[in-house]
């Protein structure tokens, strides 16, 4: 952020992850940061109300100074004598955190409207246009959305470089590709930091899948003492009847490393005992998947 900012609170409204590496940004360049983060449109917490991916990442927050409140909706921000005062609700309970300024990190909407889709045929509630499951217009044939454009995946660089792909051979071998997003990792590059893929426990249950679920608190592994991490923990969620993954949560341990074999086996149908048979360099934080299995 540069020096030229004065040392002060900052309020940061965000919902997706680039935001929570601007406000680890901030701080680590000496602000005093008030955060206030707004989830509210978010389809899925991968971690849970209480999960301990969740309370690690907002205890790291919190060391270093930043004030975490997940899952609020925003309501205004009104100015007072001397500070700007951010209103936000929490479980229908109203509150508020005062800051010298305020970040909006909440996201952006594509700005579809301005094309006039009612005259391209093209059925749209609002922003969000109506398309199938190969992304081509429900209306309009010859019209097929991707990237940023499109409504309900995350808007991310790789995933609408993947969509175009899937657009441009739709457009030339008929509407047969679609996306699939089940192995998708990601991960929020705070510190430490977040990553995840495939299906929270919960998720996991609601599908009715019978799931074998490996805990490992990692604070005191070799790797994690060699690297001097605070914190180091992750999930793994399998199938038990199939051995195949389902899901894998990182906090910290280079899990935003990690987190892309995991997502690879997932896509290919390596399973977990096949990961845990395999050789891995060593020391390296991935030689320590066979021990998070």
């Amino acid at each position: 952020m540069g020096n030229g900012y004065p040392r002060d609170l900052i309020g940061y409204v965000s919902g997706k992850a680039p935001g929570s590496k601007v406000q680890l940004g901030v701080v680590r360049d000496g602000k005093d940061m008030t955060l206030t983060a707004s989830l509210a449109e978010r389809k899925d917490d991968t971690a849970g109300k209480g999960d301990p991916e969740k309370a690690a990442s907002e205890d790291s927050h919190e060391r270093i100074g930043i004030d975490v409140h997940t899952g609020v909706k925003v309501k205004r921000i009104e100015k007072t004598a001397k500070r700007l005062r951010t209103v936000f609700e929490v479980d229908g309970k109203e509150m508020s955190v005062k800051s010298d300024r305020v970040v909006n990190g909440a996201g952006r909407i594509a700005n579809v409207i301005a094309l006039d889709l009612d005259a391209g045929r093209i059925a749209h509630d609002g922003f969000r246009v109506a398309v199938d499951e190969t992304m081509r217009s429900t209306s309009n044939p010859g019209v097929y959305v991707c990237g940023d454009a499109l409504s309900g995946p995350p808007q991310l660089s790789p995933l609408a470089t993947y969509e175009g792909r899937l657009v441009g051979r739709n457009i030339v071998e008929g509407p047969k590709h679609k996306p699939d997003y089940s192995s998708l990792p990601s991960a929020v590059y705070t510190v430490p930091a977040l990553a995840t893929v495939g299906l929270s426990e919960a998720k996991a249950k609601e599908k009715g899948i019978k799931t074998r679920v490996q805990v490992n608190n990692m604070e005191y592994w070799f790797s994690t003492r060699q690297f001097a991490e605070t914190v180091a923990w992750s999930k793994i969620i399998v199938d038990e009847g199939s051995d195949a993954i389902v899901g894998a949560h990182f906090v910290g341990h280079a899990g935003e490393e990690l987190v892309n074999i995991f997502g690879l086996a997932m896509k290919h149908g390596i399973k977990a005992s096949a990961i845990r048979d395999f050789i891995f360099a060593y020391p390296t934080f991935s030689a320590d998947i066979k021990s998070m299995l």
